[in-house]
């Protein structure tokens, strides 16, 4: 088996526009440090105390916002309460390459799952379609071996890049913003009332609390390409998909209805360092949806791929 997964990472990983799309999620990160920079949020400056009171008025302004959507109004609550622990403990707030890597976890996660989408949406059509399908057949491979290590490989692409795309975070942002910050303390909001933990804590937790967005994608779109032909039509369907129920679950976030929309649930860290969206949502309830999910899109494509004809 593990032969066969490390076929079809060799696969993947000999495409050229699979460089080109890790390519795009480094830039992401520069492009946000740059934003950084340009902004004057990555330095603390003299007059730090004056520019937390003022962002807090703007922050209340925007939590009093008739149109306000409820994430706006929970997120402008929320560095109300942090800027004030700052002002009272008399903290100046301040970027390095950690918090920086912090930051930015759910937002590479996102671009990521996005590009292993494309990866896994053409794993199975393409085999299909170019007939290659019938050689890996002829090599004494189950169905079984093929669909596992397809899937196995399209689930460790995401991962890796992930990884790849914290890790430069955490050295560009280091390089720009300085390497200082690893033995600080990562400061959140819960229960209106401002907590810590150790920054490396806070940064592997927000990678692993943030995978669950990641495997729904990446099976979502395996799963269709297992069921079509066209790895345009897999490709499409499942950037659609993932990217309206992102912006769904951000949108109505609260609403008592989206604990039943599982991309409500592909973000664990309000669990852990915050609070859920929705009153009575445990993280076993997250889970188990989760799961249910993935159990059923598995259950969807692997009787397809394995009946599937191959002439």
């Amino acid at each position: 088996m593990i032969s066969f997964i490390r076929n079809e990472n060799m696969k993947i990983y000999k495409r050229k526009r699979t460089w080109v799309m890790i390519a795009i999620v480094l830039l992401y990160v520069v492009l946000q440090i740059v934003n950084l920079k340009t902004a004057g949020s990555g330095a603390t400056n003299d007059n730090w105390r004056a520019q937390l009171e003022q962002e807090n008025v703007q922050f209340g302004k925007e939590a009093t916002k008739t149109d306000a959507l409820n994430i706006e109004i929970k997120q402008a609550e929320k560095h109300i309460v942090l800027n004030e622990y700052y002002l009272d403990k008399g903290i100046p707030p301040s970027t390095n390459g950690w918090s920086f890597a912090v930051s930015q976890v759910r937002n590479i996660i996102f671009a990521v799952s996005l590009i292993s989408i494309i990866i896994a949406g053409e794993i199975v059509a393409a085999e299909f379609v170019s007939g290659t399908i019938k050689l890996l057949l002829t090599r004494s491979a189950s169905r079984s071996k093929i669909y596992i290590s397809k899937y196995a490989a399209a689930i460790l692409f995401g991962l890796m890049l992930s990884v790849a795309g914290i890790l430069t975070s955490i050295l560009l942002g280091g390089f720009i913003f300085g390497f200082n910050g690893l033995a600080d303390s990562y400061f959140y909001v819960k229960n209106q009332s401002v907590e810590e933990i150790p920054m490396l804590q806070a940064l592997l937790a927000g990678y692993v609390l943030n995978i669950p967005f990641l495997l729904i994608t990446i099976t979502l779109a395996f799963m269709i390409s297992a069921a079509f032909r066209s790895t345009t039509f897999s490709i499409v369907i499942s950037l659609l998909v993932s990217l309206t129920g992102f912006i769904i679950a951000i949108a109505m976030d609260g609403w008592s209805w989206t604990k039943y929309f599982v991309f409500s649930h592909t973000d664990l860290t309000p669990y852990i360092y915050g609070n859920p969206s929705v009153d009575g949502v445990t993280l076993s309830f997250s889970l188990i949806f989760i799961g249910i999910h993935l159990a059923v899109m598995y259950l969807i494509s692997y009787p397809i791929f394995v009946k599937r004809d191959v002439v």
